[in-house]
């Protein structure tokens, strides 16, 4: 009886519904930031959803592919999530070497939403409009230095795409990450920063910092005032933010699935629908293949942008 019955422990063990455990979400950028806003909220509500604790880790560097390394190295059973912006797509589309697979070493599970990137400079600043910033960057070419949260950022590309469009030249100022780059913004040590919205809108929103523009074809919900870079009169600028939820490759479609309906549910509950809100993201849950296409043809996309545009990644 006793031999007849060992098989079924493990039998019994693995029929546990998922997750039977503690699940990491890796956030390949710095804690305080936008990205990680977000994750903390999504967090809280997959937790009460899911019945198991979801923890936020931060694993930045590189541009967010050490973050993404750690995911598509990691076990692929559900346990380790990659929640990530369109930085993933950039990595992938500016030809340096990456140490996993690009989007072929993981698994979509959903698109969050898309928001602009912002231009900002501190209240005190000379520059007043998008319009002061084209002309005194074309008047002193080289002299005018901007922010980024890193090298190979979504951010950092939607500067120099700015620069190639708009015909001007400034001097970059790679950081670590959004917070200490706004610290360096407030201290007047750069003059411009180029940051996503969800890191910079607390900081609008107190007056700490005025923002000149907005990358999206369109004017942001969540601030309406500010207008786009088109608008200020660079023709044709687009350069938008997407958050998305990845697994590693090879993670069982029925753990997708289940993420994928957690996640949509989050999304509907009223403190993670007003987060994105509040951070100026539109929130609109696609299914694991609306974030596979769109992370492909951001990968095009920006391929060809850097191609045709000359754009060096230093």
């Amino acid at each position: 009886m006793l031999v007849t019955a060992l098989p079924i422990i493990p039998l019994t063990a693995h029929a546990q519904p998922y997750p039977a455990r503690p699940v990491r979400i890796i956030v390949p950028f710095p804690a305080g930031g936008g990205t990680d806003v977000i994750a903390r909220s999504l967090s809280d509500e997959l937790s009460r959803g899911m019945g198991k604790p979801f923890i936020v880790e931060n694993k930045p560097g590189a541009g967010s592919v050490m973050g993404n390394d750690l995911v598509a190295k990691s076990s692929a059973d559900g346990y380790t999530l990659l929640l990530t912006t369109s930085a993933f797509s950039i990595v992938a589309s500016i030809g340096i070497k990456l140490p996993y697979g690009g989007i072929h070493a993981f698994e979509p599970v959903a698109l969050l939403g898309r928001a602009p990137n912002v231009v900002l400079v501190r209240n005190d600043s000379r520059i007043r409009s998008a319009a002061d910033l084209l002309r005194e960057a074309k008047a002193n070419p080289g002299k005018l230095t901007y922010g980024s949260a890193g090298n190979g950022t979504s951010v950092h590309l939607a500067a120099e795409y700015f620069q190639s469009l708009a015909g001007v030249r400034l001097v970059h100022v790679p950081y670590r990450g959004s917070a200490p780059q706004f610290a360096d913004l407030l201290a007047g040590h750069i003059d411009v920063a180029f940051a996503t919205m969800a890191s910079a809108a607390t900081l609008i929103r107190d007056g700490r910092v005025r923002a000149l523009a907005v990358t999206s074809p369109a004017r942001s919900p969540a601030f309406p005032q500010v207008p786009t870079v088109a608008e200020a009169g660079v023709k044709g600028y687009s350069a938008e933010v997407w958050y998305g939820v990845f697994v590693p490759k090879g993670t069982p479609a029925t753990v997708v699935a289940a993420l994928h309906r957690a996640i949509a549910q989050a999304s509907a509950a009223g403190a993670f629908r007003d987060r994105l809100a509040r951070e100026g993201v539109v929130s609109g849950i696609g299914a694991p293949q609306d974030l596979r296409t769109t992370a492909e043809q951001e990968i095009s996309r920006w391929q060809q942008v850097v191609k045709d545009k000359e754009i060096r990644i230093e």
